[in-house]
């Protein structure tokens, strides 16, 4: 008898296990030790949780065996998957290849002190082989991710007409930077997932268990099941895809949502498929080439760029280019507390990454991340944070994301320069002070002049920073 171990971030609706003939079982194992490795959002932990849990009954329903350690267990993972084995005696564990660095190893290490042969299926989380991304970066030393984002579109004929990008273009981007007009645009509501009774019983089981976790379970209001996500997929292409590339990277104090998918949480543990939101989005006839194409490539351009940088550069990990020391203080984890000079557009984001574990890509880079490197909190300190709060956060995301987008602490590897800013294009993307002198003189453009001239002799030969340096220099009567 052999069995499957299916992985909480891979609750897919065609799982490789559910159609191979030598499995006879399913094995889950839920660890409540998994949760407590960071102060996970009580969102991230009930998503995990409650997807889980409807993939059991669905399965069961099915008539498929399903052996199941639940949280109340108290087991560790591989005590969990150790009493099954104990308890029902396959001879082979199967499980599909985790992204994140490490899992595959320990499943390994524990079948050979189980006794037990192993056999792993392909990571099925993104549109390209892990083989076919290891082979792109070894041969693309230094390339960006411009680069690989065409060789993926050549390679799999996404926004292709014969042989030329469709529109001409290979990238909208310029199309996609627009602020929110002052009137006149009706914005849809955010998306919200009614919890059916089985989410409900994980929401009280999350609240009871980890209480001290930021967030709050009864809040919860994502989907957690295939076909929920693909309804929440269909409803962003029919109401928000329109817009969503004209105002990309807009802001706005009093919507958390706006255009964006919220399909990330979804995509990332396998409740949505990469083809099938490419093909959800390519379908849309009326949503402007700059919808469609800024939104792919964010899916198989950066998704899967960052994925590849993950496995092509462990060192990512660890890398600190800046030096930079200073420890993030307990109130980024409570909300409690938050200081009085911290500027608006940060308190207001953070305010809403504690109540939905979620924030769109503009708000976590050009606000929270912007605002951690001006501020020189250490990189390690920063990543740790964003793994704990989002909802759809993992090592394999958000290491090169924010160890190289976010807080430049590569020096370079993953972009092309520091994503900072002050106040300025904070208020052209989202008016967050009264007036654009307001936020000329704000804490915002304070800490970037700072910062500037803290780390000149470590930018000073990046190309793309000789104008605010010599701004910078100005500033100081050079």
């Amino acid at each position: 008898m052999n069995a499957a171990l299916v992985l909480a971030t891979q609750q897919f609706a065609e799982h490789p296990a559910l159609e191979d003939p030598d499995i006879d079982e399913i094995f889950i194992v839920e660890s409540p030790g998994r949760f407590r490795r960071l102060p996970y959002h009580q969102h991230k932990i009930v998503l995990l949780l409650a997807a889980t849990r409807h993939s059991v009954e669905r399965w069961r329903a099915e008539g498929r065996t399903v052996r199941h350690v639940r949280l109340d267990d108290d087991l560790s993972f591989a005590a969990g998957v150790g009493r099954l084995v104990e308890k029902h005696h396959p001879d082979g564990l199967a499980w599909m290849s985790a992204t994140d660095r490490g899992v595959d190893e320990r499943l390994h290490r524990l079948c050979d002190q189980l006794g037990l042969r192993s056999k792993t299926y392909p990571d099925n989380l993104f549109l390209t082989s892990e083989a076919e991304s290891d082979r792109w970066f070894l041969e693309h030393s230094g390339a960006r991710m411009e680069d690989f984002y065409r060789w993926q579109r050549r390679r799999t004929g996404i926004l292709m007409e014969k042989g030329k990008p469709a529109g001409r273009r290979w990238n909208f981007d310029e199309d996609n930077r627009h602020p929110l007009p002052k009137v006149g645009l009706d914005i849809p509501a955010a998306p919200h997932e009614a919890p059916d009774q089985i989410t409900r019983e994980v929401m009280a089981e999350v609240e009871r268990r980890f209480s001290d976790h930021p967030g709050r379970a009864a809040d919860f209001w994502l989907p957690v099941a295939p076909e929920s996500a693909r309804a929440w997929l269909d409803h962003f292409v029919q109401e928000r895809l329109l817009e969503f590339g004209r105002y990309e990277d807009a802001m706005a104090a009093d919507e958390h949502v706006l255009f964006h998918s919220v399909i990330s949480p979804l995509l990332n543990i396998g409740l949505l498929t990469v083809d099938e939101v490419i093909d959800s989005v390519s379908r849309h006839g009326e949503a402007p080439l700059a919808s469609v194409e800024g939104f792919i490539r964010q899916v198989i351009g950066w998704r899967e760029y960052m994925r590849g940088m993950y496995r092509a550069h462990p060192e990512l990990e660890h890398v600190n280019a800046l030096g930079l020391s200073r420890r993030l203080e307990g109130w980024w984890y409570t909300n409690d507390g938050v200081p009085a000079e911290v500027p608006r557009p940060v308190r207001t984001v953070l305010d809403r990454v504690h109540r939905w574990g979620y924030a769109h890509h503009i708000e976590r880079l050009m606000v929270l991340s912007n605002w951690m490197l001006l501020q020189g909190y250490a990189p390690g300190e920063v990543n740790r944070w964003f793994l704990s709060l989002f909802v759809d956060a993992y090592d394999w995301v958000m290491v090169p994301n924010v160890m190289g987008m976010g807080q430049y602490a590569d020096g370079g590897l993953v972009g092309t320069k520091p994503y900072i800013s002050g106040g300025a294009y904070l208020q052209k993307m989202g008016s967050w002070w009264n007036s654009a002198q307001e936020a000329k003189d704000s804490a915002y453009t304070e800490a970037y002049w700072a910062f500037l001239d803290r780390h000149e002799e470590q930018l000073v030969g990046n190309p793309r920073l000789s104008l605010p340096l010599a701004q910078m220099r100005t500033r100081r009567g050079e």
